[in-house]
């Protein structure tokens, strides 16, 4: 019979034990229970935890990925960082990638070999990538980590919204068990132009959870560079979306009765409603936070 040792990695916030790996395996661990002295039997699946790392183009979705690595890092767990961004210079990162899709299409080579501009040679490019859909899955297999964090493409509208980029998440990660969540990186460059710059990126951030169906965690980037009452706003505003449409007197008249769809969206959609959470990935705050809630979004997958 195999004996598995258990593993430091556990989450307290699911139910019993869950290890985690890359295939779905049930293994009858037994262990020597230190007060009875009895032998207990104890089925445990395995499973790959993945966070999906989303937002519009310099969000900071790569400097979010670098700051979940370290955290990752220094708790001890055992990870891996997929770079999804064929068109990202290495130089350019913060981390060095575990995987890296530029190991496969480069957006520069497709422009030189195709003559495209720069945003057909992207478009092409993610086409590409499905030919090495199966040299992905053959490292992550492995690396076999507890834990996969995958750096989306900058122009998310071309990863979120034409067919490939579901195609491409579907074929890539599908494995026998997995829980996946989206982490959605809200700009608050973005957010404090306007109630409408804030309204737009939460309804952005609501259809990309219907693209992809999966858990989302909502995340204010950046907050380092801004003053706390503006973060303060944001979130307040994001806590009770419907008190956007009247923030302003200006915004309220123009939008409000000609919108009663986005009213009722606002007041009653629990994906926009959802808590954003603050975070700095220079400075590390909100990245417990983050880990935290996603926990609970891989949880709501099984």
């Amino acid at each position: 019979m195999m004996i598995l040792c258990l593993r430091s990695l556990c989450f307290p916030v699911l139910a019993g034990f869950r290890f985690i790996n890359l295939e779905l395996l049930i293994f009858q661990v037994c262990w020597l229970n230190k007060v009875s002295g009895l032998v207990i039997n104890e089925f445990l699946v395995i499973f790959l935890y993945v966070a999906i790392i989303i937002g519009t183009a310099g969000s900071g979705k790569t400097a979010l990925t670098h700051a979940l690595s370290l955290y990752l890092e220094e708790k001890g767990e055992d990870f891996c960082i997929l770079n999804l961004d064929p068109g990202v210079k290495d130089d350019s990162l913060p981390y060095t990638p575990d995987i890296n899709v530029r190991d496969f299409v480069r957006v520069e080579d497709v422009m030189s070999y195709y003559d495209l501009g720069p945003n057909g040679a992207f478009i092409a490019s993610m086409d590409l990538v499905l030919n090495h859909v199966e040299d992905l899955r053959e490292q992550i297999n492995d690396f076999s980590p507890d834990i996969l964090l995958i750096d989306t493409p900058g122009q998310m509208e071309i990863f979120a919204y034409r067919p490939t980029g579901s195609i491409l998440l579907n074929r890539l990660l599908d494995f026998p068990d997995i829980r996946k969540a989206l982490v959605f990186i809200f700009d608050p460059f973005l957010c404090q132009v306007s109630p409408g710059t804030l309204l737009s990126t939460l309804l952005l951030a609501e259809s990309v959870y219907w693209r992809f169906e999966l858990p989302m965690v909502h995340v204010l980037s950046k907050i380092d560079l801004f003053e706390s009452e503006i973060i303060d706003e944001i979130i307040n505003l994001a806590k009770n979306p419907s008190k956007i449409l009247v923030s302003e007197e200006t915004f309220a008249i123009k939008h409000t009765e000609k919108s009663p769809l986005i009213s009722t969206l606002l007041e009653k959609d629990e994906i926009l409603r959802k808590e954003l959470i603050p975070a700095s990935s220079i400075t590390g705050d909100g990245i417990f936070d983050i880990y935290s809630n996603l926990l609970n979004a891989w949880s709501e997958t099984g």
